[in-house]
C-alpha cells in the first residue's frame, strides 16, 4: 500500500475543445518570477515562471513562456524529488504555436508531452509516438495562462470573467471562472488590497469526473502578486509566495512534508481480523462533497443512507466467485493491450512462465497468477511508475505496480481485467487507519473477483474501499487514480 505522486502531475485526460472569449493576450506577458511553496510549516520547494524573447535573424518573432516547479518531499521517510516543465511558444500576437511538457521523478524522465499548432488543430505526442489531432482556438491560452491573465490584466471591483486556457497537466481546455475583489484592510500594516478568485469548471471525460483545484490570488495596492493558495493533489492546502514581494510570511519550516503520512484516514476503532472481513458497514464523511456520489457501486459494496457530505456504505467480501452475483459484462477494453498494460509485450508471458497452465479454469488461473505476482514482486515505494512489460523485467515497487502487472498478466491468459483504485485498512504505530491503495479485478465465471497483488489471498476483504475502477484504455498516465481526491485529506470514516 502507497500513497501516489503528487497527482496534479499525473493527469493525462481525453479532448475536449472550448471556445474562449477573445482577451488581448498579447499584453498579457508575465515578467520573469519565482514563488517558494509552503505546506504549513514545511517548505515543498520553488515555482519559477521566465520569458524570454524568440528571435530570427536578428528581429524578434514570439515570446516563450516556462513555468518550472521543483518539489522535495518524503514518502514514508524516502526522499522523493518531482520537477515538472510546461513552456509554450506565442507569436507577435499571443497566439501560441508550440507547447511543451516534461516531468520527472530524481533524474528518471517519466512524461513527456509536446505540441504543434496548425491553423486551428494542435497535433500532440506524448513520449514522442503517441499522436493526437486536437480542436484548437487561436484566441485561447496556452498552459500558462493563469500567470498570463494574473500577471497581465488590471482589475476592477467586483469584476467577473471567464477565460479558457490548454492545461497540460489534463491535456484539454479548461475553463476558469474570475472574481476580483477590492479589500479594505483590517490593519493598516495589511499588504494585501486585492484578491482574485480563479475557479476552474469540473471536467468529465468517459467514467472520469476531475474537479482542478482553485487558486486564490493576494495582491497589493498596485496589483503584484504577494502570494497565493490553492491545493495539491495528495498533500492539501498549499501557499505560493513571491520572492521578491512585500509580504513575508509567517513560516519557519521545521521539517520536510511526509505525503505518504498525510494520505492516511484515521478511524475511530481497530478493524478486528481486517483482511479476511467479510462484512463491514462504514461511516464516511467527505468535506465539500455537497450530496455527490462520491465512489463507484458494486456486487462489493453499496451506499445505504446518504446525506449531503456523509454516507453510509456496506462493504461484503466473497472468497468465491460463485458468490458473487452476477456481474456486467466485460468490453472490449477490458482485454485491449495498453500504454500501461501492454499484456502483448513478451516480457509478460516471461513472466508468468514458471505457473503451471494445465489448470484451464479462469479464476483458478487468475489466483495462481496473483501470488506469483505476490511472490516475486519486492516492494520499493521508490520506483518510478510504468508499464506492466517493464515491471515484470524488474519486479519492484508497490500496489500501483502490484495491480498494474496482475491486470496485464490476467490479459495475457484471456482473462478480462480492470485497475481498482480505493482505500485500505493499515495499522500504523498501533493506530487504524485507512490509506491510498489500488488492486485488480478479474472476470470469471461471469462474475467481477477482486484480487491483490501484494496480498495473495485470492480475494480481498471488506477493508478494501473502492472508490473507482479503470481499464486504463488510451491512458498516458494515472489520470484514473484522481478519483481519490475527493478523500484524500478531506474524508473522516467510522466503523460502524
Amino acid at each position: 500500500m502507497n500513497t501516489s505522486l503528487v497527482l496534479t502531475f499525473t493527469l493525462l485526460l481525453s479532448l475536449q475543445n472550448a471556445k474562449p472569449e477573445p482577451l488581448p493576450l498579447v499584453s498579457m506577458i508575465p515578467n520573469g518570477y519565482r514563488e517558494e511553496v509552503y505546506k504549513a510549516e514545511s517548505q515543498l520547494g520553488f515555482v519559477a515562471v521566465s520569458s524570454q524573447p524568440i528571435e530570427k535573424n536578428g528581429k524578434k518573432i514570439g515570446t516563450r513562456l516556462q513555468k518550472e516547479t521543483n518539489l522535495t518531499l518524503q514518502r514514508f521517510g524516502s526522499i522523493v524529488s518531482l520537477r515538472m516543465i510546461e513552456s509554450q511558444e506565442m507569436d507577435l500576437i499571443g497566439t501560441v504555436q508550440r507547447i511543451s511538457m516534461k516531468q520527472f521523478q530524481g533524474h528518471k524522465q517519466t512524461l513527456e508531452l509536446s505540441g504543434l499548432r496548425d491553423g486551428t488543430t494542435f497535433r500532440i505526442w506524448v513520449e514522442n509516438n503517441n499522436e493526437r489531432t486536437i480542436p484548437w482556438d487561436i484566441d485561447g491560452f496556452g498552459p500558462l495562462g493563469k500567470e498570463q491573465m494574473i500577471s497581465g490584466k488590471k482589475w476592477t471591483h467586483d469584476e467577473h470573467l471567464q477565460f479558457d486556457c490548454y492545461q497540460a497537466v489534463v491535456n484539454r481546455f479548461v475553463t476558469y471562472d474570475v472574481v476580483a475583489t477590492k479589500k479594505t484592510p483590517n490593519d493598516s500594516k495589511d499588504p494585501v488590497a486585492w484578491t482574485v478568485l480563479m475557479s476552474p469548471r469540473k471536467i468529465i471525460a468517459g467514467n472520469l469526473s476531475l474537479q482542478l483545484p482553485k487558486t486564490l490570488y493576494f495582491l497589493d495596492q498596485n496589483q503584484k502578486v504577494l502570494f497565493s493558495e490553492t491545493e495539491m493533489d495528495g498533500i492539501g492546502d498549499i501557499s505560493l509566495v513571491r520572492s521578491k514581494s512585500a509580504f513575508v510570511p509567517n513560516r519557519s519550516p521545521k521539517q520536510m512534508f511526509d505525503i505518504g503520512k498525510a494520505s492516511f484516514i484515521p478511524i475511530n476503532r481497530r478493524l478486528p481480523a481486517a483482511r479476511s472481513s467479510l462484512s463491514t458497514s462504514y461511516l464516511i464523511t467527505v468535506l465539500g462533497l455537497q450530496g455527490e456520489n462520491p465512489l463507484v457501486e458494486d456486487e462489493r459494496q453499496k451506499i445505504v443512507k446518504k446525506t449531503n457530505d456523509a454516507f453510509m456504505l456496506e462493504v461484503r467480501a466473497f472468497r468465491l466467485p460463485d458468490d458473487v452475483p452476477a456481474s456486467v459484462a466485460p468490453s472490449a477494453e477490458e482485454m485491449a493491450p495498453s500504454k500501461y498494460i501492454d499484456w502483448d509485450n513478451p516480457a509478460i508471458k516471461n513472466y508468468s512462465r514458471e505457473v503451471n497452465f494445465l489448470e484451464i479454469d479462469p479464476w483458478r488461473k487468475a489466483v495462481l497468477l496473483e501470488r506469483l505476482v505476490r511472490r516475486r514482486i519486492m516492494f520499493d515505494n521508490q520506483a518510478p511508475f510504468t508499464c506492466a512489460s517493464e515491471i515484470a523485467k524488474n519486479p519492484r515497487g508497490d500496489c500501483r505496480h502490484a495491480a498494474i502487472l496482475l491486470a496485464a498478466l490476467c490479459r495475457s491468459e484471456g482473462i478480462p481485467s480492470r485497475i481498482a483504485h480505493g482505500l485500505l485498512y493499515v495499522e500504523k504505530n498501533g493506530e487504524p487507519m485507512f490509506g491510498f491503495h489500488m488492486w485488480t479485478e478479474a472476470h470469471v465465471r461471469g462474475r467481477w473477483v477482486a484480487l491483490d497483488g501484494t496480498m495473495g489471498f485470492g480475494f480481498v476483504g471488506a477493508d478494501h474501499i473502492k472508490i473507482s475502477h479503470h481499464t486504463y484504455n488510451e491512458i498516458e498516465s494515472l489520470a484514473p487514480i484522481a478519483s481519490l481526491q475527493n478523500f484524500i485529506g478531506k474524508a473522516k470514516i467510522q466503523v460502524d
